[in-house]
């Protein structure tokens, strides 16, 4: 069966049409015509598999590496594509919004974490993602193009050491870096922080309990449970955007709920009267009291605890600017409800 890929829609699946029946189908771009398998005909759409795409898109490219679809399904076409279709996908979502795509300074090499799982084939242990939409298979990786070359040169000495000592125990790992970060040509590598699960007591992997990154000018230490955007340049754009969207006067009250380690609230603390963080995970607060002395912080007001029970009693603190970068499950629906009941002027949402 042949069709015209119409559009892409969230979270990556293309569609089209066949006989005034909808098709979803993979790695199409609009306007190319593909050949595809039907799969299953739900209620309201067939599923499909592209087999050959017919007429390819200017917009196609090689993916930069062979297991792309295990974190992410746009590498099949150019950057400037990827923010078109992420741009349109809001858009529909969000109408009557201005929405503009904003393009990272970096698109390779960016991601200051990664976690991996162990696995082991005839006796050899190798680095894997998860598969998508599965939690028992596998795709083993030799590198990733979305670390910088010190996390991957990291992960082949501790691979080779995991095979060496055959530590069958160790089941994941996980690294994190900073960007003031040297190259790493062993595994002592004093600028990384790398966790095992389970941990490791031998094997000569030296690591930090914390790192430290800096973000416009303020310094953050980070530990292993704190959780820290993983793209610093574009945080520094998105920090750049707040700072532009606060008056600067020193009169605001500005929100941060979910503070995590301070990030946000800490680097627009010199435009406000005061900074109010809410954050309940004990391994985000203590790193939290440590930046706000590094920084030399004075107006920041901590609330520890769901922001779920605090945040009402807060509502009435004459909060001007709210910050919300919620877990991964979002908001609470209560939350929200008493979100739109405050007075609270403006709403910076991250997701």
């Amino acid at each position: 069966m042949k069709i015209t890929i119409q559009k892409i829609i969230y979270p990556g699946r293309s569609l089209g049409l066949s006989e005034n029946k909808t098709i979803l189908t993979d790695e199409g771009l609009p306007g190319e015509i593909a050949e595809i398998i039907p799969l299953k005909e739900k209620k309201n759409y067939i599923e499909a598999k592209t087999i050959k795409i017919i007429t390819p898109s200017p917009a196609r490219i090689t993916p930069a590496c062979s297991h792309y679809r295990a974190c992410g399904p746009y590498q099949y076409m150019d950057y400037k594509t990827q923010l078109s279709v992420k741009e349109s996908q809001l858009k529909e979502m969000f109408p009557n919004t201005l929405i503009s795509a904003a393009p990272s300074p970096e698109i390779w090499g960016y991601r200051n974490k990664i976690k991996l799982t162990v696995i082991w084939k005839n006796k050899k242990a190798g680095l894997a993602y998860h598969a998508p939409e599965s939690r028992d298979k596998f795709i083993q990786i030799g590198s990733c193009c979305l670390v910088s070359e010190n996390v991957n040169k990291f992960l082949a000495s501790f691979i080779d050491l995991v095979n060496k000592e055959n530590m069958n125990f160790i089941k994941k790992v996980e690294v994190r870096e900073s960007s003031r970060g040297q190259a790493c040509l062993s595994p002592a590598a004093k600028d990384l922080m790398v966790t095992t699960y389970p941990p490791v007591c031998r094997g000569g992997f030296k690591t930090r309990p914390y790192i430290e990154e800096t973000v416009l000018g303020k310094t953050f230490r980070i530990g292993p449970d704190s959780f820290f955007q993983i793209n610093v340049p574009m945080l520094e754009e998105a920090v750049k955007e707040m700072q532009k969207s606060t008056n600067q006067n020193k009169k605001e009250t500005i929100a941060d709920l979910y503070c995590g380690i301070g990030t946000f609230g800490i680097c627009l603390s010199q435009y406000a009267k005061e900074v109010i963080g809410i954050e309940s995970a004990p391994g985000n607060i203590s790193f939290l009291k440590s930046n706000l002395k590094l920084n030399k912080i004075k107006n920041f007001r901590l609330y520890e605890g769901p922001c779920e029970k605090l945040f009402p009693s807060l509502m009435t603190s004459g909060i001007d600017t709210l910050i919300v970068d919620p877990p991964r499950k979002g908001l609470d629906n209560m939350l929200c409800q008493n979100i739109i009941l405050s007075p609270v002027k403006k709403i910076i949402y991250l997701s």
